[in-house]
């Protein structure tokens, strides 16, 4: 009876536990809101340790890992010094080779290829640039799917047939992407734009040659390219994922043995005798005009580029303030320092109304003037660098985002430390940003291309007496229903 009586006084006890009634004794403070004030300063975030680890075989092949188990899967990276740039004197031949290595392997077409990754439970992935081709592999660690579907990847990269049945129809495939350049005005005024910059070089010409270039190419001339371009001396290989160091090293070998053996081909050259600055109005039947300003500048393993780039982001904000929300000329701007491998480029481009596009010219080439002569302010510099601070955990959550900049410190030959870019940008103060502008930018070294309608010119409208929302503001007649 006693313990029966000892039991039931326990379930009593028990159930005003988990109604909430318990003696003053036990109540425990109340827990703080999980809403952080807006007047209560930032927690830091916690970044990973990333540690990268560098190898190279003994055919010259570069690789790089970065080791994330957080997930059962891996990502492999492959590119090679193969882009457009690289074959000025045969347009359309990086292209076409590109096309057709995935075209077909010893025993499999390309369909039997496609099929073998998909019943892998692998993603493969191909893209090409000026400078360089890459292609991607997604696979699940476990060995049994990792280890065919490597061995397939290699095989692509290393031994394609490079089929002559296929040539026609990557040719057309081609051409098609020609005529979409065509059409569009975007393209036709970032492709004349680096013509004014780069005459008589492959960074003028379009990624896919030209309609010329690609009927004269043959397949004997795409082989000589792939032996030349894809040795394992002209490659980079970038792991990050669910692997061991151990296993990186091997996958990285793998691959490279895959590959002709070859040293790097000779790197792209920059331009030695620039243009003269210019203006080139190309007219087409638009509603807008489309306006790009570009000027040489750093490469990306320069000592100043961080502080460039954290320039442009700076000036991209005055430019959106001014463009966008003061006068509404526009719904996007933007200035950019680009990466290209043998020259540095600064750029601005946005699209505009046709009768102000003279007006909005003139007004952007002040305002760059004036950011020079004065260099942002410490606002501006603070509120740039706790975005950056904010956001660069961000930018390592993904592999996918590793890889890329895995990437970009291979290809550019940078510090082998993930956030060091973010790190240096930090420590920039409003002197050495002022210093590195004067140093590398211009206020009168622009090429500049409009492209769109010819019309009669307008001045700039008077700013809004509000810059908040002023382009999405509807007139006071309009009313929401």
């Amino acid at each position: 009876m006693d313990k029966l009586k000892v039991a039931i006084n326990g379930l009593i006890l028990a159930g005003m536990l988990m109604s909430g009634q318990v003696l003053a004794t036990t109540i425990t403070a109340p827990r703080k809101p999980a809403l952080q004030s807006l007047n209560e300063p930032l927690v830091p975030a916690i970044q990973r340790p990333l540690s990268i680890k560098g190898y190279k075989t003994h055919s010259g092949t570069k690789i790089l890992f970065i080791r994330t188990p957080d997930l059962p899967m891996f990502d492999v990276l492959v590119s090679f010094a193969a882009g457009s740039a690289h074959t000025q004197q045969q347009p359309g031949l990086a292209a076409v080779t590109f096309s057709l290595l995935n075209e077909g392997v010893a025993g499999k077409d390309a369909n039997d290829i496609q099929a073998t990754f998909d019943n892998l439970g692998a993603k493969v992935g191909m893209d090409i640039s000026q400078d360089r081709t890459l292609f991607s592999l997604r696979s699940l660690s476990d060995e049994a799917r990792r280890a065919p579907a490597l061995e397939l990847f290699a095989q692509v990269l290393g031994k394609p047939l490079l089929p002559e049945k296929s040539l026609s129809a990557v040719k057309s495939q081609l051409q098609y992407f020609l005529d979409l350049e065509d059409e569009s005005h975007a393209v036709q005024a970032r492709q004349a734009n680096l013509t004014q910059l780069f005459p008589d070089h492959g960074y003028a010409q379009s990624l896919y040659g030209t309609r010329a270039g690609l009927a004269s190419i043959t397949r004997p001339q795409a082989q000589d390219f792939h032996r030349e371009a894809y040795a394992a001396g002209n490659a980079q290989i970038t792991l990050v994922g669910d692997l061991t160091e151990e296993e990186a090293q091997r996958i990285g070998a793998q691959i490279s043995a895959a590959l002709p053996l070859g040293p790097a081909i000779a790197a792209i050259q920059p331009m030695t005798s620039p243009t003269a600055p210019e203006s080139l109005l190309i007219e087409r039947p638009s509603t807008q005009v489309y306006l790009r300003l570009a000027q040489p500048s750093v490469l990306r393993s320069s000592p100043d580029y961080d502080a460039l780039r954290l320039a442009m982001q700076i000036f991209s904000i005055r430019l959106a303030n001014e463009l966008r929300e003061r006068r509404g000329l526009t719904y996007h701007v933007e200035a950019d320092l680009s990466a290209l491998q043998a020259q540095g480029l600064l750029t601005i481009q946005l699209q505009t109304r046709p009768e102000q596009a003279d007006a909005v010219l003139a007004h952007i080439k002040t305002m760059f003037s004036d950011f020079l002569a004065q260099g942002p302010t410490q606002q501006e510099l603070d509120d740039i660098q706790l975005q950056l601070s904010g956001s660069a955990p961000l930018n390592s959550a993904t592999n996918a985002q590793i890889l890329s900049q895995l990437h970009a410190i291979s290809t550019h030959n940078l510090p082998l430390e993930l956030d060091f870019s973010t790190q240096a940008a930090l420590k920039l103060n409003l002197a050495s940003i002022k210093n590195a502008l004067n140093r590398h930018s211009h206020a009168d070294q622009w090429r500049v291309v409009i492209l769109g309608p010819k019309t009669d010119q307008q001045p700039l409208p008077a700013p809004s007496e509000s810059a908040t929302n002023a382009i999405c503001r509807a007139p006071d007649e309009i009313v929401a229903s």
